[in-house]
């Protein structure tokens, strides 16, 4: 709860609430009217909601299988027009790269990279996870 101003006339409060990605705001605008020293009555004048769709927040699943062999699977939840999912060594070079349009389950294609430990970045908006896959053939 968050109260913005508050006067004798006029009170704005905002209360915050998170439910799953969506972040909602509730407005409340009160009147305060003093009826004696120690008592008021407050008067409802408006109630508003505001519901954003909090697009930055992002989810990447960790692959399967793992160790990989030939191929393994990646699950990404996004909510940005597009993501990139790159593939990386432990030196940070880029292996792969693979453009993603929607949330969803995407295949990589290891057959050509030789035994170690790699890392696989989903990049939304700016907003970046990382996770570790490891392939032995």
């Amino acid at each position: 709860m968050c109260t913005f101003f508050n006067t004798d006339l006029l009170l704005l409060t905002v209360y915050f609430a998170k439910i799953g990605q969506w972040h909602n705001y509730f407005i409340i605008f009160v009147r305060q009217i003093q009826v004696s020293k120690s008592f008021f009555i407050s008067i409802l004048l408006a109630f508003s909601t505001l519901a954003v769709f909090a697009d930055h927040e992002i989810k990447i699943g960790q692959n399967y299988p793992n160790p990989a062999k030939e191929k393994t699977f990646i699950k990404v939840e996004f909510e940005a027009p597009e993501a990139t999912l790159v593939l990386s060594n432990i030196l940070g070079e880029s292996l792969q790269t693979l453009k993603v349009y929607h949330s969803g389950t995407y295949e990589l294609d290891v057959s050509n990279v030789p035994d170690g430990v790699y890392f696989y970045t989903l990049d939304s908006n700016g907003h970046k996870i990382t996770k570790r896959l490891t392939v032995k053939k």
